[in-house]
């Protein structure tokens, strides 16, 4: 069962007043007292929910990565998918794009590094050893899934620093064009036909 729709408002006031004051101040510096003169509401409900200002973000980018793994057992973790997958975590990026360009002044390193760019680069794993290919080479299987996982992220951080001015349907087009293109190379005609022909069954 869901949240209370009473508790779903209350934390949405809270996260709108936590991200009017990061545009004025860092968070380190937000009290819990001004977060609570901007949301209209007392301490007590605060606490009801949250322990600090930064419980808040954290809670924020557990639904993020949460949405992301979603994605990823959509995807079924096959190599087939991972273009797909990619225009989904870009869909989730632009539907949060506010979050996303407040997170990066807290966490500028939020793409290279962290639970995101583990996350992805698990899929690229996994979906290289169902398909067969280099699980007898862990280097190499690591290997393929840093740059692959690397480029399509630096490309997102990219965005974000020319203050997201392209449409971000652009720059998913070219990862999943570089990503597919090039983890495609592992794997023999034969075996994708195969591939394929499994996933229709």
């Amino acid at each position: 069962m869901g949240e209370d729709i009473r508790v779903i408002k209350t934390k949405n006031s809270i996260r709108d007043a936590l991200f009017e004051l990061m545009s004025e101040k860092e968070l380190a510096k937000i009290t819990i007292s001004e977060i609570c003169v901007r949301a209209r509401i007392n301490r007590k409900t605060f606490y009801s929910h949250y322990r600090a200002p930064a419980d808040v973000i954290e809670e924020l980018e557990n639904e993020v990565l949460g949405e992301f793994s979603a994605i990823i057992r959509r995807s079924g973790e096959s190599l087939l998918n991972i273009g797909t997958a990619i225009r989904d975590i870009s869909a989730t990026i632009e539907q949060r794009r506010d979050f996303f360009k407040r997170l990066l002044r807290l966490n500028p390193d939020l793409f290279s590094n962290g639970k995101i760019k583990a996350m992805l680069c698990r899929l690229i794993t996994v979906s290289l050893k169902n398909a067969g290919v280099l699980s007898d080479n862990e280097t190499a299987l690591c290997a393929a899934a840093e740059f692959s996982v690397s480029g399509v992220l630096s490309l997102y951080s990219m965005w974000f620093d020319n203050n997201c001015a392209d449409k971000l349907s652009f720059i998913t087009n070219t990862a999943v064009d570089m990503v597919t293109r090039g983890l495609s190379a592992y794997v023999s005609e034969e075996k994708l036909a195969e591939m394929k022909l499994a996933l229709k069954r």
